[in-house]
């Protein structure tokens, strides 16, 4: 996210208009070199870029924050990002996969792996794109249900996603992780109550075992 005042005016000002030329774009009491240090800074953000007509306009990065550009972190935070969530078994001895998480939020916290649903692929593609990527495990995935998860600490949220939960019990492969923001491992019986668990193991865990199709909405704290 931008950090600067000037920055931020730059692609809010470019959210009303297809594109502006520099001297429309600048403010008239604005130094022209320290207007295109902020404006140097939005383009490598990704926000901005310069038509071949010599114009600024937003990039599709920037036509999605738009006018948004002033609203608090929080207000962010608080819009549901998709996820999916994966529960991986292993067949031979009915092993969970785990992750424990490597940066923040939740730093530490352990829980199942997820991915990210994407325009040109379904859910349980996605996750069988995901797992194969992170773990270097084959996987055929089935999708149980899903929901809404806000987690708070104490009063504030830490985050807001909506989820689809999807399943694989016929996994094959060697566990190979390559990601750097997470630490992989199986578990044969694992607490989900633990202190580490991340604060929706539990109802994900339950749910996986009624083996029903559900939708659900759920406060969680930390």
């Amino acid at each position: 996210m931008l950090d600067h005042y000037i920055q931020r005016n730059i692609v809010y000002k470019l959210a009303f208009t297809p594109g502006l030329r520099f001297s429309e774009l600048k403010p008239g009491d604005l130094d022209n070199k320290l207007f295109n240090y902020h404006l140097k800074k939005v383009i490598v953000a990704g926000y901005v870029k310069k038509s071949e007509e010599g114009q600024y306009e937003l990039t599709a990065d920037g036509r999605r924050v738009g006018t948004r550009i002033f609203e608090k972190q929080l207000s962010f935070a608080s819009r549901a990002e998709s996820v999916l969530f994966l529960v991986i078994r292993r067949k031979q001895d009915g092993a969970w996969l785990l992750y424990r998480r490597t940066t923040h939020p939740l730093l530490g916290k352990v829980g199942f792996m997820h991915a990210l649903p994407t325009l040109e692929q379904t859910c349980e593609l996605a996750a069988s794109r995901t797992c194969k990527e992170k773990t270097g495990l084959n996987a055929n995935f089935n999708v149980l249900g899903g929901g809404y998860f806000k987690v708070f600490n104490g009063k504030e949220l830490e985050s807001f996603t909506h989820f689809n939960l999807l399943v694989s019990n016929d996994v094959e492969g060697r566990l190979q992780p390559s990601d750097d923001k997470a630490e992989y491992f199986w578990e044969v019986a694992p607490n989900f109550e633990s202190d580490d668990m991340l604060p929706n193991m539990p109802i994900l865990a339950d749910l996986y075992l009624k083996d029903k199709q559900f939708f659900i909405e759920k406060d969680l704290q930390i």
